[in-house]
């Protein structure tokens, strides 16, 4: 004759193995959990120097910014001496003109 085992005894097992099937579970969450802790730090890291990259890449065109500004500048600063120079050739010939005139008629 076998004997079974009493209610409290099953109930113990059963209670046993729900404490097992729950350690294993907080250890799986636990694992996952820190899975997810390292990808989201590593995604971060990546995303900082993303962010450090671009703010290089913004300071660099900052940076073209002011030199096209002051090229910009030089180039019309050039162009307003060119202007002024040819005014002032195109007021010297007609001062040789003139020049050439009058001692033409004082020579004639």
């Amino acid at each position: 004759m076998t004997t079974k085992p009493t209610i409290e005894t099953v109930l113990e097992r059963l209670i046993s193995f729900e404490n097992r099937i729950n350690d294993r579970f907080d250890g799986f969450e636990s694992r996952i959990n820190d899975s997810f802790n390292r990808f989201e730090s590593r995604v971060n890291d990546r995303f900082e120097k993303m962010d450090e990259r671009f703010d290089r890449m913004d300071e660099r065109f900052d940076r073209m910014d002011e030199r096209m500004d002051n090229l910009e500048k030089e180039i019309h600063s050039v162009v307003s001496l060119a202007h002024s120079t040819q005014v002032e050739v195109v007021s010297l010939r007609g001062d040789i003109k003139e020049l050439r005139s009058k001692n033409n008629k004082s020579t004639s």
